[in-house]
């Protein structure tokens, strides 16, 4: 497997993977997962109604290839401790299939062509196939990410900035959503990427957008924050962030969401003293532009490392990946790909009230592209070993530490509650 597939694969599911519950998952909450406890973010997830019953969960990995890459979709009844979770009963999918829960099925996105699949699931494991929408009027290639703003609505990303509004719950197509204007398609010469991070928080759906060359190793500083008023929806304010390759989005218990850049933009940092360093931003609950008293650069939390992906827990406490570029005893001739697929990325905490950050407790060093996931009153990590050939999945507790759960073979990029 290639560093470079991984790039491509996680800027073409651009939206949130469901990267979070939607990601029932939220990988942040960019997405998703329904939550309970007072004592973490409200839940973002609108999929569907509250589980009831016996509890499923879904996780889906990708195994690349000289080929291309496949996603294997596995079926779990609990999420605490057991054994490694191997793909001998998974549902194989051509490509990258962006999959998530609605109403107690699973949706699934063909990676080949752009159309979803609902399925329903037995008590037994077994997979139906109910029905298939497609989107060809509007695409011609695989669907990433949809964002599940509530149970009867849906946003369906594709050529760059635009959307697709349709009904998961009738499952048909609404109409197309207006081109934001105010996203430029290039910028200092480098294309449009959609981040696969948002929040969907205070009427609005927060999607991140960066622009970046085809190889990802150039980013610009800026980026964008595009609000979709969900009442409209219709993009209604484009946020300008001086942080490069804004990708990843979460929110806390008020309402504020965070916002910072993926692995990708880890290597360009490095090894270029010139290129736009990484950080963090945030928008105040109720607001519509960014709180710059509060954005951050990672390496200024982290005695000068490079940082990504943060993720808020709860209570005032948030984690991010960061690069330890001393253990690969890195140079500025080192090649991008030992960045991208080091095993020298540890994570840490951040406390919110002191911003003074810290190596995170109950881990250890593992590869740069993680996800995270709320689901339940409960947040879980993926971490993938640095040739993302299995992944390791945690429980951050609300203090902040980390407890394994169970090993999964492959990469796996997410995970959400079906019922």
């Amino acid at each position: 497997m290639k560093s470079t597939s991984i790039l491509r694969v996680l800027a073409a599911a651009a939206t949130t993977l469901l990267v979070s519950s939607l990601p029932a998952c939220d990988s942040s909450d960019t997405t998703t997962p329904p939550d309970g406890n007072t004592n973490v973010p409200p839940s973002s997830d609108p999929s569907g109604d509250p589980p009831s019953g016996k509890p499923l969960y879904a996780i889906a990995s990708m195994i690349f290839d000289d080929t291309g890459q496949t996603t294997y979709i596995a079926l779990l009844d609990s999420l605490d401790t057991q054994p490694k979770v191997t793909l001998d009963k998974a549902r194989e999918f051509a490509g990258y299939a962006a999959a998530d829960a609605s109403g107690g099925k699973i949706i699934v996105g063909d990676g080949e062509k752009p159309q979803l699949t609902r399925f329903a699931i037995g008590d037994d494991g077994s997979w139906k196939e109910e029905q298939t929408l497609s989107f060809s009027n509007y695409s011609s290639t695989a669907l990433t990410a949809s964002i599940f703003v509530s149970p009867t609505k849906a946003y369906a990303p594709f050529d760059g900035t635009n959307h697709v509004v349709w009904n998961p719950q009738e499952f048909v197509i609404v109409g197309p959503m207006t081109a934001p204007a105010s996203i430029p398609l290039t910028r200092e010469g480098l294309d449009v990427r959609r981040g696969y991070g948002n929040v969907v928080a205070n009427n609005y759906v927060y999607q991140t957008y960066y622009w970046s060359n085809d190889n990802y190793t150039k980013y610009t500083e800026t980026s964008q924050i595009a609000l979709i008023d969900t009442t409209k929806d219709e993009v209604v304010a484009a946020v300008d962030v001086p942080c490069p390759h804004l990708h990843i989005a979460t929110k806390d218990e008020q309402g504020n969401t965070y916002f910072s850049n993926g692995q990708g933009s880890i290597a360009s940092a490095v090894l270029d003293a010139n290129h736009p360093k990484n950080c963090v931003a945030r928008i105040k609950a109720g607001e519509t532009t960014l709180d710059t008293s509060f954005t951050t650069k990672f390496r200024d939390l982290t005695d000068g490392r490079e940082g990504n992906n943060f993720f808020y827990v709860g209570n005032n406490i948030g984690f991010f990946n960061v690069y330890h570029a001393e253990r690969d005893n890195v140079t500025p001739e080192t090649e991008p790909t030992l960045i991208d697929n080091s095993s020298n990325y540890h994570l840490w905490t951040l406390d919110l009230s002191t911003m003074q950050a810290k190596m995170m407790e109950g881990i250890d060093y593992a590869g740069g592209q993680y996800v995270a996931f709320r689901i339940d009153d409960r947040v879980f990590v993926a971490i993938p070993a640095g040739d993302y050939s299995s992944t390791s999945v945690y429980e951050i507790l609300p203090t902040g530490t980390a407890e394994k759960r169970f090993d999964v073979q492959a990469w796996m990029f997410h995970m959400f509650r079906v019922r």
